[in-house]
């Protein structure tokens, strides 16, 4: 399972995971995971944590983080549980949200009020019995009210400028949907292509194809959940250039096909 990006205007999006990897990424929402059991190694905004069971992290919109379960030496079985939620749902917690970031992102189980946990999980109720966006926003602000204070938020003025790896997470994240290849995206950071591939490798650990198809993937799935689309729109909206292409990694990545999926997920919800 993997996250959703900027594009999707859907509120509020929670869900279990037992694997969680994804490469540097950033949204426009605010995400929150909580570790129900097992481990998870988390890095936000270039400072890296690995949790544990009743651990907590708070990523801000716009600030670059990833997820790294396969190095986990835990050998109990991992349940995180994920809610990306809009902005809107904030309430008076909106300005601090949006104009200032976490010094310290992640809070640790002895840290944590019990009234977090208790929240998240109810957001998952409501996310999964029709989504009541008034009790969201109540549990989201409790949240917020809950950690906000042990957080010790830093004005985003001050936040250090993004590296070359920064500025290829911000410009793949806000350009994925369009032809995209190595070369348009080492003019655009004025630096060879062989140079970008260096820091795939060592930065992001993966490919710049395979960091591309993820970020599309992504949303892809998004879409599969969310809308009554056909795959073939889906895939044109992802930025995939054709169905062959959006089928052949979505095989790569899921081992199974788009269909075999969108099948599975009725049935889920059924």
């Amino acid at each position: 399972m993997i996250p959703f990006y900027e594009t999707t205007d859907n509120a509020l999006r929670t869900f279990y995971t037992t694997k969680f990897n994804f490469p540097s990424h950033l949204h426009s929402h605010l995400e929150l995971l909580y570790v129900k059991t097992g481990e998870i190694i988390v890095t936000i905004h270039g400072e890296t944590k690995r949790l544990r069971e009743g651990d907590f992290a708070v990523i801000f919109p716009n600030v670059i983080h990833s997820y790294n379960s396969e190095t986990s030496d835990n050998q109990i079985e991992s349940r995180i549980l994920i809610a990306i939620c809009g902005i809107n749902l904030t309430g008076e917690f909106l300005k601090k949200v949006t104009r200032y970031y976490p010094g310290n992102p992640f809070i640790t189980s002895g840290n944590l009020h019990e009234n977090v946990i208790y929240a998240m999980e109810q957001l998952e109720i409501e996310r999964r019995d029709g989504q009541d966006l008034s009790a969201c926003a109540a549990l989201l602000q409790l949240i917020l009210a809950r950690c906000i204070p042990v957080l010790d938020l830093i004005k985003n003025n001050d936040m250090p400028s993004y590296d070359l790896t920064g500025k290829i997470v911000t410009f793949v994240s806000e350009y994925f949907q369009e032809p995209l290849t190595l070369s348009i995206l080492a003019e655009h950071l004025n630096v060879s292509k062989y140079h970008l591939s260096r820091i795939f490798s060592t930065k992001l650990n993966t490919s710049f194809n395979k960091y591309l198809n993820n970020i599309r993937l992504d949303y892809a799935i998004t879409l599969m959940q969310l809308t009554d689309y056909s795959l073939t729109q889906i895939s044109m909206d992802s930025g995939f250039e054709s169905q062959r292409t959006f089928n052949r990694a979505f095989l790569e990545v899921f081992h199974l096909s788009p269909s075999e999926y969108r099948q599975n997920t009725k049935r889920t919800k059924s």
